[in-house]
Formats: C-alpha cells, structure tokens, sequence
C-alpha cells in the first residue's frame, strides 16, 4: 500500500506579522522545501493553515489572555500558528496525512492558561491536543519538547490531563532533576552538549518511555535553536535533526501508527532554519537527505559535559524504571 504523504502547514502572515525573532526564518525555510525539489514530490503536499477558532481558544487560554493577544500585534499570527498545529493534528489522525511539520510564526511552549512570554501567545501544542480530545475523542498524547526553554506553559496548561505525557528537555548547568513523575519529565541538560549525547538522550528516554505509554500520538515541539549557532543553548549540527526524527518516527511507528506531528518552536538563525527544517520534512516523506542539509560538522563537547549528560539520563532512567531501547 502507497504510504501517505507528509503534510507541511504554512501560512504567509507568520513572516509578515510574526514575532519577529521568529518570523525571518520561515519563508526562507518554505522556499528552500520549494527550491530544493522538495514540495515538487509527491511525498510532500503544502497546506494553508486556517485561523484557529475562538471556541477552541477558550478551551486552552483564559478570555482575558485572548484579549491581551489581540492587543499585543501578533493576533494574526499567532492565530494562524495555533491553526497551523490543529489542522496537522486533525490531518494526520484521520488519516490524509502520515504524518506533519507545522510552521509557526509564533511559538507556543511558554503560553500558559493566562499568560506568556518568549515569543508564545498561543500554546499550540495544547490546541491540536484540545481540538483532537473533544472533536475525536483521542486520548492519551505523548509530547517531547526539545527546544532549549522549559515547556512551561505547555505544562501549565496540561499539566492536569491524566491522557497527557510531556518529555521537556532543557539547556542548562545543573543536575538536579526537578521533575520526574508518571507523566512529567524534565530533563536538565547540559547547555554545550552536542549531536552524540543530545541524540542518545532522546533515544533512551523518548523510545522506551512512548514503549510504556503507547500514546495514540506523538507532538514533538522543535526547536531549531538548540543548534550551535543559534541562540537556545545547546550545541547540536544539522544532523542532529534528521537523527531525532528517525527516533520519534520509529517510536510513531511502533505504538501510533506512525502518528507523528512536528511544531516548529524556537530559533531566529536562517540558514539553521532552512536546513534543519528541510532534512526534518524530507526524514518524514521518507527522501534521501541533502547534502546542503548536512553539511556542517558535527561538534563537540567535553568529558566532563558528556559525563553529565550521560549521569542524567540515567538518574532519570533509574527513577522511571526505563528499560534500554533495542
């Protein structure tokens, strides 16, 4: 049987009217899929992302929050954003996609009930979750944040679903565990760790954890700032990109049928974008990788960074009684 094609989701308001720390990579990265041949496929169909209505708003963000939006400049935006990650989730569940990669002029992992900060206003995650829970009934969502930031808001708002399980990796110079429960796990780090440890912590905490939980769907909030020379903290190549989509596609695939929606979060640099993003959409049509995409060199980290990547991973491995990933 024909595999289902990959959806990408865009609308031109998030370039125009986009944060804009935001806003300047994602045309570049949309005629990049389009100049590489990469749109031209018959893996790949380019959707407009609709607006997202108010009724589903109000089932994520307070009114007060939505007026505060309204207020700030980035309505549209952030609208379309939200709209861009709830279409991709209602694509790839019944069935027109095999799964997607949802542009974003606005990110959404720090828009809490209330309120936000960090170029979020909208939290898009919780919208595909919401939208899929009442309009379809699914149930249980598996979240793995990679972007650098703590997915704070995303927290906030799920945070209470008994169906919602939310992996959140962040850069930073401790190594303490903050939280590790049934459903929250958060990772601290280490700021300048690069593509082998990065790429091994996902793959040991990602794949035996969605093993465990069998989610119905796998949301992976993306952020392409986690690359060195962007601004999120860690030190990741473009290699890195296309590494953690396999892992999460081969988790789809094994618990989900193949369920798997990218959101795109942070980063501002626009040649990160255009790659990163490129060798992600072409990892999930299932194309051979570019070689522009994976040009740069890997980089490197210290002993004593790897030493504590790799002593948190197992602290939290041992607290949530992980087995190891074939």
């Amino acid at each position: 049987m024909k595999k289902k094609p990959t959806l990408v989701l865009y609308h031109p308001l998030m370039a125009v009217e986009g944060y804009p720390v935001l806003a300047g990579r994602v045309q570049p990265a949309l005629d990049y899929l389009r100049d590489s041949g990469t749109l031209e496929t018959t893996q790949v169909i380019l959707e407009e992302a609709p607006r997202v209505g108010e009724d589903l708003l109000l089932q994520v963000h307070t009114p007060d929050h939505i007026q505060h939006v309204r207020r700030s400049g980035y309505d549209s935006a952030s609208l379309v954003s939200g709209g861009s990650a709830v279409r991709a989730g209602e694509a790839v569940w019944i069935g027109e996609a095999a799964n997607a990669f949802a542009f974003t002029g606005c990110a959404g992992h720090h828009a809490s009930r209330g309120s936000s900060w960090g170029f979020c206003y909208y939290n898009n995650s919780a919208l595909l979750v919401r939208n899929l829970q009442h309009m379809h009934g699914v149930n249980r969502f598996f979240i793995v944040d990679t972007d650098p930031h703590p997915g704070d808001g995303t927290r906030d708002v799920l945070g209470d679903d008994e169906g919602v399980y939310h992996l959140n990796f962040e850069a930073s110079f401790r190594e303490s565990l903050d939280t590790v429960t049934h459903r929250h796990v958060d990772v601290p780090f280490p700021s300048s760790s690069s593509d082998d440890s990065f790429v091994e912590a996902v793959r040991r905490l990602a794949l035996p954890w969605a093993r465990r939980i069998r989610p119905e769907m796998i949301l992976w909030n993306m952020g392409h700032d986690a690359h060195a020379l962007d601004y999120g903290g860690f030190n990741l190549s473009l290699r890195a990109f296309p590494a953690m989509t396999d892992i999460l596609m081969q988790a789809a695939e094994e618990v989900c049928e193949g369920r798997l929606v990218v959101l795109l979060s942070g980063g501002s640099e626009v040649s990160v974008a255009k790659h990163a993003i490129s060798g992600i959409v072409r990892k999930l049509a299932g194309l051979p990788q570019l070689s522009e995409d994976v040009q740069d060199e890997p980089t490197t980290e210290s002993a004593e960074t790897k030493r504590m990547g790799e002593d948190v991973i197992e602290k939290i491995r041992s607290k949530m009684g992980l087995d190891d990933p074939i």
